[in-house]
């Protein structure tokens, strides 16, 4: 229930995989510009010639310090999407939930003791323990899940960043190419279009967020991996004292079961999907996407 609202605030399963797909295709955007990142100007000329010619200009210094920015837009993006989708799934299994309501689970909830044998109940899950957190909590881990993995994506090897790294060393320890003979050589001469300093300080200050980021998400991976082990001594030690106090009386309450499940689905199909205000801001930026307004109201 953290992803809903009862109200008419919020947005129906529609519009949320709508912006969702909206987040995707800006997240492709940016992730093109970063893919075409290059910091150095190829220059050709003919030996013997002083005229060159540029082929291709390198990325500036200001385009480098925009890279952060960049992958942290895309973090918040596929957090959105994330959130979107964990939120449309909630749904869809609730209103599965409800549609197979059992005669045992309904006389369970209304305090009717059906005569049945003890079952083993379901240990906590790690989608239960995530579902367990506060809205904030919830969303932080999914934003600390997509920040590690889209700057990670980036720093390490063959990530677009790190390659652009590693070919401005390669061009400053080999700043020509010579191709052809005679009349016909080509010299390529690779040109730096930013700063060594800059692109080190950046390249290392994502790795810092990196470690930072993944230290958290560990964290929080823990403390879920010990609640699920808890629950399953728990349900286990249940069960066994259950099975001791072997009692059960049971009573058929189709018409009763049957009724009780048209009202929740009636109930959970109303249900609007909230937006996080750490996400409101780039909620409010894919909407806009192509259009001026997102309607909210049901297809």
């Amino acid at each position: 229930m953290i992803f809903f609202s009862p109200e008419v605030e919020g947005l129906t399963s529609t519009s949320a995989n709508h912006i969702a797909n909206m987040a995707k295709e800006m997240i492709r955007n940016l992730d093109t510009s970063l893919a075409n990142m290059v910091f150095y100007s190829t220059e050709v000329s003919l030996i013997g010639s002083e005229k060159s010619n540029v082929l291709r200009q390198g990325n500036t210094d200001k385009d480098v310090t925009a890279v952060a920015d960049m992958l942290h837009r895309t973090a918040r993006a596929k957090s959105l999407i994330a959130w979107l989708r964990e939120a449309i799934k909630a749904k869809e299994r609730l209103l599965k939930e409800a549609e197979s309501l059992t005669l045992d689970d309904y006389a369970r909830e209304k305090g009717i003791t059906l005569e049945k044998e003890p079952q083993l109940e379901t240990a906590l899950t790690e989608d239960d323990y995530y579902a367990s957190l506060s809205l904030d909590e919830r969303n932080r881990y999914y934003e600390l899940e997509t920040l590690a993995a889209v700057i990670g994506e980036e720093i390490h090897p063959d990530g677009h960043f790190a390659d652009a790294r590693k070919e401005l060393d390669e061009r400053n320890s080999k700043p020509h190419d010579v191709k052809g003979d005679g009349r016909d050589t080509l010299i390529y001469t690779y040109t730096p279009t930013v700063s060594g300093t800059v692109v080190e300080e950046t390249y290392f200050a994502l790795q810092k967020q990196y470690r930072e980021a993944q230290a958290r998400l560990n964290s929080i991976k823990y403390d879920c991996r010990k609640a699920v082990l808890e629950s399953e001594v728990k349900v286990k030690t249940d069960y066994a004292e259950a099975m001791k106090k072997y009692t059960s009386s049971r009573q058929l309450l189709e018409a009763e079961l049957a009724k009780d499940i048209r009202k929740r689905v009636k109930e959970i199909s109303a249900y609007r999907i909230l937006i996080p205000d750490s996400l409101r801001g780039i909620f409010d930026e894919v909407s806009h996407l192509g259009k001026d307004n997102v309607s909210d109201k049901e297809a």
